[in-house]
């Protein structure tokens, strides 16, 4: 169920670093949340040089929005977003005031996925 959206300015990455970031993503996720790694989906989006904006100003801001399914704890989370925020500044060079990252949160039941209906998360 796991979607990720990576937003990144236009050769950003490249070929290889979009793949090394799925990679390590992929990794990342099927170890923290403990699911397959077919589960993992991730796809990339890029905009033209002087469409992004921090603070007012033209950047090369990073973008990720994570879309799962509602029942982790809060701890759960942090622990994802501390993750990741290294992940990405690993891969992109990026500095803190350069990336954004927001975690997105539906019930089991307002996801399909390989043709049925999600189960709700599991409590610990």
């Amino acid at each position: 169920m796991p979607l990720y959206s990576i937003i990144t300015q236009s050769d950003a990455l490249g070929s290889d670093g979009r793949a090394r970031l799925a990679d390590e993503i992929t990794r990342f996720h099927v170890g923290y949340a403990g699911v397959p790694a077919n589960w993992v989906h991730i796809v990339f989006n890029e905009y033209p040089d002087g469409h992004g904006f921090t603070a007012g100003r033209a950047s090369a801001t990073v973008a990720l929005t994570l879309v799962i399914r509602i029942g982790r704890s809060p701890d759960y989370k942090r622990g994802m977003l501390e993750r990741l925020w290294s992940l990405l500044q690993a891969v992109t060079g990026a500095p803190d005031e350069g990336i954004v990252i927001g975690i997105h949160e539906v019930p089991g039941s307002n996801a399909m996925e390989m043709g049925r209906i999600m189960p709700d998360v599991a409590s610990p």
